[in-house]
């Protein structure tokens, strides 16, 4: 339980310390590394530190440096393992944590029994969304997964306390995120970026029935994301058009839109392709400077997708220091399958 703060009792500033801590430990990760092992304490209540390594994926001598910056600061304590303070508590609830469930690893089917009530609002939600619009590449992904897309961006910390970008929208994934971190108690920032105008009304108003904390935007993501999105968000999420133009394109915005940060994340929902194009799509995702560090191949299902066989992959991706954005500025190329056919017949 996270205590109640005293009234002369200020909460760490959050930020600031974890970008503290990272620099005194030296740490590769840098303030994301450290939020990750506060987190798995947080959600361990107290954790031998091998454990800990375990958990976080960090080297033993590496965790114990973080832990003695931690410890300096009356952060962590040792009570047979690893705890969080009273001041730890505040910490990490300024940092915007405060739900302790787990979920299964790693493809979490079925979804846990006690969201089925989040399913339901999913499911009816995407009865009434508009019909899909083949041109732009839309495929409706099924409630599970729109769900299962949830619960992942929670396990790997990508929601509370976030601000999380979800480029384009046709699966309805903002408003099961929103859904989903109600149900849980998290708070949560979410902006879409669509630009099938039908989209960007059916989500303003179902954000507004289910008083979700959703911001909605009309924008063609051919031209450059609103100068006010550059380097804001933690968190990026986007199934893209099913071509490679595509993929790099949607990437490329994420990529300008994520805080300039070691650990900011994007998730990519993306077809599986030939070893020779896959090969290719990972590349420009290495050149941008984010680490591809989990691949669920069908993790995705859809209705209908019959280009992707009705499954997808999940792709995590970790910024792994500065990134530089494969496409800049307008992109006047094809994008859509449809687009590439065209450009096939012309060309013949």
């Amino acid at each position: 339980m996270i205590p109640k703060r005293h009234e002369n009792q200020e909460a760490p500033d959050g930020a600031d310390l974890l970008n503290q801590v990272a620099l005194g430990a030296r740490l590769a990760e840098g303030p994301e590394g450290v939020r990750r092992i506060l987190r798995t304490v947080f959600l361990s209540g107290n954790i031998p530190i091998r454990n800990l390594s375990q958990v976080t994926e960090l080297p033993v001598p590496v965790v114990a440096a973080v832990r003695g910056e931690l410890e300096k600061r009356r952060i962590l304590t040792r009570k047979g393992g690893v705890a969080l303070t009273e001041e730890g508590l505040l910490l990490v609830q300024a940092l915007g944590l405060s739900c302790r469930q787990r979920f299964a690893r790693p493809m979490y089917p079925p979804t846990p029994a006690a969201l089925d009530g989040v399913r339901e609002q999913i499911a009816m939600l995407g009865e009434k969304r508009p019909r899909v619009d083949v041109k732009l590449d839309q495929s409706h992904a099924t409630p599970e997964t729109v769900l299962k897309r949830a619960v992942y961006l929670y396990e790997h910390d990508a929601i509370e306390g976030r601000d999380v970008l979800f480029l384009g929208d046709d699966d309805l994934t903002s408003l099961s995120v929103g859904l989903f971190a109600a149900h849980c108690g998290i708070q949560v920032r979410l902006t879409v970026l669509e630009f099938d105008h039908r989209l960007v009304d059916y989500l303003q108003v179902a954000a507004e029935q289910a008083r979700l904390p959703l911001r909605v935007l009309a924008h063609d993501l051919r031209e450059e994301i609103p100068g006010d999105f550059i380097g804001r968000f933690d968190t990026f999420f986007t199934d893209p058009p099913y071509t490679l133009s595509g993929l790099n394109l949607f990437v490329s915005r994420g990529a300008q839109a994520l805080r300039p940060m070691v650990g900011k994340q994007g998730f990519v929902c993306f077809g599986r392709r030939s070893p020779s194009e896959t090969a290719g799509a990972i590349g420009a995702l290495v050149e941008m400077g984010f680490a591809p560090v989990e691949i669920l191949p069908t993790f995705n299902q859809y209705v209908g997708a019959q280009v992707l066989g009705g499954v997808s992959q999940m792709v995590r991706l970790v910024a792994a220091g500065v990134l530089t954005p494969s496409v800049n500025g307008t992109y006047l190329g094809p994008l859509y399958t449809a687009d590439n056919k065209r450009k096939k017949s012309h060309d013949g």
